[in-house]
C-alpha cells in the first residue's frame, strides 16, 4: 500500500492519525462485523426463521466471542475476504446455535455494513475536530480581525483589507463541511442487505422485515433500495473528505505564504528546523496540510472509479474502495489534527494598528 512508508515509525504521526487508524483498524472492523452477525441472528429470530432457543444459543456465544485474528488473516489470504473464516469461527463457538448464524446473509452484507459503521465512527471524530477548528477561527477573528492585512490576488499585492477577511475565507469552507455532515450521515448510514444478487430473494419473502430488524439493532436506516452496486454513498463520503481536506489545505497554503520572510503577515510560535540553515523556522504543519489536501483529492479520482461495479457484485472495485477510502479518511483526520495545532501556533495576523 502506498501509505506504508509515511506511516512507518520514523515519520511519527506527521502523515498518520492514530485515532482514525483505530476507527478503520482490523479490530474495530471485526467488532462491527460481529455486531452485524449478532443483529442478523436477532433478525432471524424475530422473523421466525429460526427457533428462539437456537437463536438464544447463538447470541450467547456471540456475546462472549473472541475472534482468532490469525485465523481470519489466513481466511482472507484464501478467500479474499475475512467473512467465511469469521462465520466459521462463530458457528464453531455457537455449537447448537450454529443454524442461527449467518443463514441467508452474504459477505457483502457483512463487510459493507461494517464499513458503514467505521465511516460513521470516523465522521464523529472529524466533526469534533472541525468544531474545534471553527471555534479557533472565531477566536482568532475576535482577537485580530480588525488588523490591516494586504489582500493578494495571484500572489501579488492588491488592496488593503483586514485579517477578518482572510479568516472568513478559511472559516466558510470549514463551516460548509460541518453543515454537510447531517445529510452525509443520512446518506451513508444504511444497512446493506441484498442477499446473493442484490434483490433480497429467498428467506421466505421476509427480506424487508429482516432489513428493518437489522436497521433497528444497528441504529442504521433500512429504507430505500438495495445499494449492492450503487456505491454513490461511499463516493459521497470521499467527496466530503476531499472538501474537508481542501478547506484545511487552503488554510495551510495561506499560512505558508503569509509566513514568508519579507511578507510576515502572520506570527507563529514553534516551527520546523532546518539541518542546513539553523536560522529558519519552517511552517511544517501548514505545508503538510497542503500535501494532505492534494493527496486526498488524488485519491478521490481513484475512489470514483469504484462506482463501476460489474453486474451484481464486483471483487476488484470493492477491494479498491477499501484502499482509497480508508487512506482518504486517514489523511483527512491527520489534516484536522495538524490544523488544530497550527491555529494554536498563531499569535498575530496582519499588522497591529
Amino acid at each position: 500500500m502506498a501509505d506504508l512508508f509515511p506511516q512507518s515509525d520514523v515519520f511519527g504521526t506527521l502523515l498518520n492519525d492514530p485515532a482514525v487508524t483505530r476507527a478503520f483498524s482490523g479490530a474495530q472492523f471485526v467488532a462491527h462485523m460481529v455486531a452485524f452477525e449478532r443483529a442478523w441472528t436477532i433478525a432471524l429470530r424475530d422473523t421466525g426463521l429460526v427457533e428462539p432457543g437456537t437463536a438464544g444459543a447463538a447470541l450467547a456465544a456471540i456475546d462472549v466471542f473472541t475472534p482468532d485474528i490469525a485465523g481470519l488473516a489466513a481466511g482472507t489470504e484464501r478467500d479474499g475476504i475475512p467473512v467465511p473464516a469469521l462465520v466459521g469461527q462463530i458457528k464453531a463457538a455457537a455449537k447448537d446455535g450454529a443454524a442461527a448464524v449467518h443463514r441467508g446473509a452474504t459477505s457483502q452484507d457483512v463487510i459493507d455494513t461494517a464499513m458503514v459503521l467505521c465511516m460513521l465512527d470516523a465522521a464523529d471524530l472529524m466533526e469534533t475536530r472541525l468544531q474545534t477548528i471553527a471555534q479557533q477561527l472565531a477566536t482568532l477573528a475576535a482577537a485580530h480581525g480588525e488588523n490591516p492585512l494586504m489582500g493578494r490576488t495571484r500572489m501579488q499585492a492588491a488592496y488593503l483589507m483586514t485579517a477578518r477577511d482572510r479568516l472568513a475565507a478559511w472559516t466558510t469552507p470549514v463551516a460548509g463541511a460541518l453543515a454537510r455532515l447531517p445529510a452525509l450521515r443520512a446518506e451513508i448510514g444504511k444497512i446493506q442487505y441484498g442477499g446473493a444478487v442484490g434483490n433480497r430473494a429467498g428467506m421466505d419473502n421476509k427480506g424487508d422485515q429482516i432489513a428493518a430488524s437489522l436497521g433497528q439493532t444497528l441504529g442504521l436506516s433500512h429504507d430505500g433500495p438495495v445499494w449492492h452496486t450503487d456505491r454513490s454513498s461511499f463516493t459521497s463520503f470521499g467527496h466530503w473528505l476531499t472538501l474537508t481536506a481542501g478547506a484545511l489545505g487552503k488554510i495551510g497554503q495561506d499560512i505558508a505564504l503569509m509566513a514568508q520572510q519579507g511578507i510576515a503577515d502572520i506570527t507563529l510560535v514553534g516551527g520546523g528546523g532546518s539541518s542546513a540553515m539553523p536560522h529558519k523556522q519552517n511552517p511544517i504543519r501548514a505545508e503538510v496540510l497542503v500535501t494532505l489536501a492534494r493527496y486526498v483529492a488524488g485519491q478521490q479520482g481513484i475512489l470514483a472509479t469504484t462506482l463501476i461495479h460489474e453486474q451484481e457484485r464486483s471483487g476488484s472495485a470493492w477491494t479498491l474502495e477499501w484502499l482509497a477510502l480508508t487512506q482518504m479518511a486517514n489523511a483527512t483526520g491527520t489534516g484536522l489534527r495538524h490544523a488544530q495545532a497550527l491555529l494554536d501556533q498563531i499569535t498575530d495576523i496582519g499588522s497591529t494598528p
